[in-house]
């Protein structure tokens, strides 16, 4: 009876798994219908932007002219999720490339109770735990009944708020890694439970994938594996080296996209990009009680001889549930952007209390069956009116709606219509939506975090906002700005517009001095004069000196390129990786070109390379010679550091592929040895003398 059990066990536990992930397939119908989310304050569109970019341009070194004023390809995000859509866009090119993206983000959501599952099921062997864990898991969310803000953005359905932040705003990426997030765990604990090269390359693949697939998600990994390390404590034949050496293989494995300057790029905009965040008093404090709790309930744990497992999850249960009460109850940011680990939070707590379920119910005393019998009922209960709600809602009420129905994307079809041939200014969130429908170069983008060069970020900021200009001149500063960043449309959303952030203060700022083009509703573009992106400049002109705090030099700036009396240059984008500009250059003149500055830029002159540097706007300043007439080309080629880390990366992929499969020819060792005859268990060997 047993060893038929035995035999079935994988069958069941593969069934449930596919039970589960028809659950919550059923249950989110609505993510992988075509159209745009009634949710309008998702960013989701600035990932779909990218997949369609890549699916059309997928060199990983290669320029996108189009977002933030130019950026390179592999600062746009990490690849993993953005090349796979780009590939399902390709692949299926009669589906729009926001049902592409929508239905792999969507699909990788639904995975996450599958794979917690999976995790719970390898540790407590109890298939129905491990189901209970996960069905809680698919269905309740203990944050809204903890945090007042997030039960204030609930929204028009009832969701877990791991799906909530998904289709509301277009938390995707970060889903995803947190379905990788178990598996890498487990396959981290099995690397070091034992001496073996496969399992080390599987922990070092998965470990990679996360930080490919989403940063948030690669610091909830990091702090996930130093609580691996801090709950293995003591464990017998576990060796944290090899859970090191899975790291720093995993890096090697990675180390194509995230080279040292991608990463320093991540870390230093992350605190600007994390509303601000600075490690202050508070911070400190925050960060010292999480560390002084976490080490306690390892101590308690090594007192009371609790299992690897279960402190596991304490851990994270209380590491992040500390980071998300914290932002939500206190006010403090323990680490940048705390109220995102909300969703590790969870994860790790229905973790925690299925598994202290079952060890009281499984416990001798009474008392504890009973006190654990009630807590569950409290906790049915108290997760009762979730369970019902998201259950019976149906799908109405948040059902897709077609792009052509929304003002955002009426606006973007006017503008492609009308293509610009400088840039347009789009607030709210229509900077995030307006790639993924056009080829339009624009002064927004969707991902911050990756910009080297910000001022053109922060200049879109004071114009949003009118912060710190001259009193009696924003409107004056706001014009100069908008010069300044090349724009030629400027799009403004009203109070009374459909659109969700309407981040425009003082509209009257630009409806004053600019005609407005096109009107609908509370929504309207504005238009400057044609603007080009290459100007002849004299050297005294160029922007030498902290634009925003220099009213003077900005002036200068854009006078001269504003300056009708000067030879004008032709410029136009060849494709995405090469501008050129023909025209004459006057001895002594400089050419400014309104894209961001790159290590990776090369410039040519006729043939001939030409000098290149940088003003302090983060664009291009080219040192060409004089000429009546020439033709300069701006190429981007990508920088050395990619190179060297491509050919690194690709030579660890190699030799843990030739190691790998190396193993499959390896002579066995003869079996007869006196080495392994020794190694053979007593009660074996003495097998036939005991049947005689």
């Amino acid at each position: 009876m047993i060893a038929r059990w035995d035999r079935r066990s994988p069958f069941v536990v593969c069934l449930l798994a596919l039970g589960v992930l028809l659950l919550n397939l059923w249950l989110n119908a609505p993510l992988f219908m075509s159209g745009e989310m009634p949710f309008r304050g998702s960013v989701e569109g600035g990932y779909v932007g990218m997949a369609r970019f890549l699916s059309q341009h997928p060199h990983p070194w290669g320029w996108n002219p189009f977002p933030y004023c130019g950026l390179p390809v592999q600062f746009m995000y990490v690849p993993l999720l953005p090349y796979v859509s780009a590939l399902g866009i390709r692949l299926l090119p009669h589906a729009s490339p926001d049902t592409v993206y929508g239905t792999i983000a969507a699909l990788a959501t639904c995975l996450g109770p599958v794979t917690l599952f999976l995790f719970a099921f390898h540790f407590t062997r109890s298939r129905w735990w491990a189901l209970a864990a996960a069905l809680a898991y698919s269905f309740l969310s203990p944050s809204y009944g903890l945090f007042p803000a997030v039960e204030k953005d609930r929204g028009m359905v009832q969701l877990p708020w791991r799906v909530q932040v998904m289709a509301k705003y277009g938390e995707g990426p970060h889903n995803a890694g947190l379905t990788l997030l178990p598996v890498a765990l487990l396959a981290v604990w099995l690397a070091g439970k034992r001496r073996s090269y496969p399992r080390i390359f599987l922990a070092a693949i998965l470990l990679a994938a996360i930080p490919l697939t989403n940063w948030v998600a690669a610091f909830a990994l990091a702090i996930s594996c130093l609580l691996l390390l801090l709950a293995a404590w003591g464990e017998p034949e576990f060796q944290a080296w090899r859970a090191l050496a899975a790291a720093a293989l995993a890096y090697l494995l990675a180390c194509f996209w995230l080279t040292p300057s991608f990463v320093k790029t991540i870390v230093s905009n992350w605190p600007a990009d994390s509303f601000g965040y600075r490690l202050g008093l508070k911070q400190a404090y925050a960060l010292a009680i999480m560390v002084g709790g976490a080490l306690l309930i390892r101590l308690l744990f090594r007192w009371r001889h609790g299992s690897f497992y279960f402190c596991l999850v304490a851990l994270g249960a209380f590491v992040f549930g500390w980071i998300a009460t914290a932002h939500y109850v206190y006010g403090v940011d323990t680490i940048p952007e705390s109220r995102r680990y909300a969703i590790e939070f969870e994860l790790f707590l229905a973790l925690a209390l299925a598994e202290g379920l079952r060890l009281a119910l499984n416990c001798s005393n009474q008392t504890v069956r009973l006190c654990a019998l009630g807590s569950g009922g409290v906790l049915l209960l108290a997760g009762l009116p979730q369970v019902s709600a998201y259950a019976t809602q149906g799908w109405q009420q948040w059902l897709p709606v077609a792009p052509e129905s929304t003002i955002e994307y009426q606006l973007a079809r006017w503008i492609a219509q009308h293509a610009p041939e400088g840039r347009v200014f789009a607030s709210g969130g229509l900077r995030f939506r307006l790639d993924s429908w056009f080829d339009i170069q624009q002064v927004g983008g969707a991902f911050e975090t990756g910009l080297r060069n910000r001022v053109p970020v922060d200049l879109a900021y004071r114009i949003r906002t009118a912060a710190n200009f001259r009193p009696g001149h924003e409107t004056e500063d706001t014009l100069l700005e908008l010069k300044a960043v090349g724009a030629e449309y400027v799009v403004v959303h009203g109070p009374k517009s459909k659109e969700y952030y309407r981040d425009f203060v003082r509209p009257e700022r630009v409806a004053a001095s600019l005609p407005a083009v096109y009107r609908i509703d509370d929504d309207t573009i504005y238009a400057l004069p044609p603007r080009r992106l290459a100007h002849l400049v004299r050297p005294e002109e160029i922007a030498n000196s902290d634009v925003a705090d220099h009213h003077a030099v900005l002036t200068r700036y854009v006078a001269a390129i504003e300056d009708p009396s000067r030879p004008a240059l032709r410029s136009q984008w060849l494709d995405t990786n090469t501008m050129a500009m023909t025209g004459p250059v006057p001895p002594g003149d400089l050419v400014t070109v309104q894209v961001n500055a790159d290590p990776g830029w090369r410039a040519t002159q006729d043939g001939h390379e030409i000098a290149m540097t940088e003003d302090k706007l983060g664009f291009v300043v080219l040192h060409p010679s004089p000429a009546a007439a020439t033709r300069i080309e701006l190429r981007y080629r990508g920088t050395m550091e990619q190179r060297i880390m491509a050919a690194v990366s690709a030579i660890a992929w190699l030799a843990c592929l030739f190691a790998l499969w190396g193993r499959r020819f390896r002579r066995p060792t003869a079996s007869c040895s006196p080495s392994h005859a020794q190694a053979v268990p007593r009660y074996v060997r003495e097998l036939p003398k005991r049947r005689t």
